[in-house]
């Protein structure tokens, strides 16, 4: 059999050869897998990257869809709304930190939000445009009140089962490897399951790729509601799929969660629910973080060239000014950028002066660009948003040139899971077999996050208990993945995230601060 370190490899390099030679879905092309003119001695193109034996791939944190360019830069920046959750029932026991920040829940830094306030929820075991769609069940449609209204629904609910609908891409511009998903995917429930389910219920994951692509997103959507029958539908990356399903299921009355991405799009949508934060809600702590905990002073802003990123762009440029820092360059990237583009971005950053650059693209774009920066000696500190590049695969592809780097994660790195959920790693490897990975802790933050939800309504659980126990302003405090709360408008409940650093030594990130909420 092959190797723990054998697969991460093999997706890794699939992850860059697909990136530098396939072209998006919908006839973009990407750009050119070889040397480009130009480009600096000594930087590789993706296909000429080497990778030692056994990294994994990802899915990017950049926008699928159109690569039209918005206007440079933004002249009068609007903050977006900052909707962070309440204080936290419990502070988490074991939290890694270093400096000043939170290192368990508490009152967060940003603006005050109006959530209710109700009861910290913990495990019963031990420790885009309209879319089209097609009738389902639940709501009549997209001005509805979702599930909460109307006869009970328990699609997907059994006296034995829970149905579970998950889609992620696995294929397209740069896949994450399916062997990683699929290894980690079900361990939480069969820990659970061995300390009697989840109320009474065993609980199963169906699985489908929507291709990095929205319009085949909402069609796996569909399919996983009126086919697979599932209780509710869970979007782990892409803010145009999440959004584009997220739309579809809310005009069927189904649940949908999701990791946080944008707000544009999902706002007002009832059965919607974020279980980390938006980009909009990081911003102000990533400001924070390069301003008063790293001590820079100019900041660059890099970001994929999809309308969906907009509104990070007007978020950030608020959030940086705000504070003081200095915006020396703001750009926009093709989603598929080739090596010379990339190598002529790092010029212009270098040329900039700026001391951080924060990024939002995919693992791939963001690779090559430290890369191509750290062969013209050029090395700021790379900060961003978001939950794929915060995976060990970008440090293992990307060192030394992401030295340093800072980004915020909805989950805790290897070294530090073991103080927050000892569980973890023991469950891990009786259920998956082999060393656990940071795949797996993602996948084990989001599942026990729906055990506390599903576990907070009871027996008698539908899609309107379901969404009435959400709103409810009740807490859920998984201790992995932010404490996450909602009321009747706030569906943004994320209070925190993890702060990672990139670390060469070890080719791998850490936890620099767990539950961080501002600096």
């Amino acid at each position: 059999m092959m190797g723990h370190l054998g697969r991460r490899a093999i997706g890794l390099a699939v992850l860059l050869a697909l990136a530098a030679a396939c072209g998006q879905r919908g006839g973009r092309e990407a750009g050119a897998g070889g040397p480009t003119p130009g480009q600096p001695a000594g930087v590789p193109s993706a296909a000429a990257i080497q990778v030692a034996p056994d990294a994994g791939g990802a899915a990017p944190d950049g926008d699928p869809g159109t690569t039209e360019q918005p206007p440079p830069g933004v002249s009068s920046p609007t903050p977006t709304g900052r909707r962070s959750a309440p204080a936290v029932g419990a502070a988490p026991t074991g939290a890694a930190s270093t400096g000043s920040a939170s290192t368990g829940p508490s009152t967060p830094a940003a603006a005050p939000r109006s959530a209710a306030s109700g009861a910290t929820s913990s495990p019963t075991g031990p420790s885009p445009a309209p879319v089209p769609v097609s009738p389902g069940t639940g709501s009549s449609g997209p001005g509805s009140s979702g599930p909460a209204s109307g006869p009970a629904d328990r699609t997907g609910v059994s006296d034995t089962v829970i149905k579970i609908g998950v889609h992620a891409p696995l294929t397209g511009a740069a896949p994450l490897p399916q062997n990683a998903f699929d290894k980690g995917k079900d361990v939480y429930w069969k820990f659970l399951a061995e300390r009697g389910g989840l109320l009474g219920r065993s609980v199963q994951i169906i699985f489908k790729d929507d291709e990095f692509n929205p319009a085949h997103a909402v069609q796996v959507c569909r399919e996983l509601v009126e086919q697979d029958k599932v209780f509710l539908l869970f979007g782990v990356a892409g803010s145009e799929q999440i959004t584009a399903c997220a739309r579809y299921a809310n005009s069927v009355g189904v649940p949908y969660l999701s990791a946080g991405v944008n707000e544009d799009g999902l706002t007002g949508l009832p059965n919607y629910f974020a279980v980390s934060q938006t980009y909009a809600q990081q911003n102000r702590t990533i400001a924070a973080l390069v301003k008063n905990r790293l001590h820079k002073t100019k900041i660059a802003i890099v970001l994929n060239a999809t309308p969906a990123l907009n509104e990070t762009q007007r978020s950030i440029t608020a959030e940086a000014q705000a504070i003081g820092l200095t915006i020396v360059r703001q750009s926009r990237i093709s989603k598929n950028a080739s090596d010379s583009e990339l190598v002529a971005e790092a010029q212009q950053l270098r040329s900039s002066g700026a001391e951080a650059v924060y990024v939002l693209t995919a693992p791939v774009n963001f690779i090559k660009l430290a890369t191509n920066a750290y062969a013209q000696a050029y090395s700021p500190l790379w900060t961003g948003p978001g939950l794929t590049n915060g995976l060990n695969l970008v440090t293992e592809a990307g060192c030394p040139a992401v030295d340093g780097a800072r980004w915020l994660s909805p989950f805790p790195q290897l070294d530090a899971i073991d103080r927050l959920d000892p569980d973890y790693t023991p469950a891990y490897k009786k259920y998956a077999g082999g060393d656990p990975d940071d795949i797996g802790i993602a996948e084990w933050g989001l599942n026990k996050t729906l055990h506390l939800m599903m576990d907070a309504v009871g027996h008698d659980l539908s899609r309107q208990s379901f969404v009435r126990a959400l709103t409810s302003g009740r807490r859920f405090a998984s201790n992995v993945f932010p404490t996450v709360a909602y009321d009747g408008s706030i569906r943004f409940g994320a209070n925190s995230m993890h702060v990672l650093r990139a670390d060469c030594a070890s080719r791998t990130w850490k936890t620099e601060t767990a539950f961080a909420e501002g600096f």
